[in-house]
């Protein structure tokens, strides 16, 4: 299991009125590059998170399932 999870440094985001938006422009460039229109509490985890925390910190204040699932999409990072 991992023990921190972070941001990775290709994963730009930002608060929307309703939600937000993260940008992935891991692969080439920004020609390539994916925008997502998220959910509010998908920022709040990234803002949380920010250069990085332990994992169980993250779970504790949101909870596993939505770790997982971003660990999973790639929007989290872990160490």
């Amino acid at each position: 299991m991992t023990h921190t999870v972070a941001c990775p440094d290709h994963i730009k985001f930002r608060r929307e009125a309703d939600g937000g938006l993260v940008y992935d422009h891991e692969n080439y460039g920004y020609e390539d590059a994916s925008l997502y229109v998220v959910r509010e509490d998908v920022i709040d985890v990234l803002e949380f998170v920010g250069d990085g925390r332990p994992r169980a910190a993250v779970e504790s204040a949101f909870s596993e399932s939505i770790v997982d699932s971003l660990l999973e999409r790639g929007v989290l990072d872990a160490h």
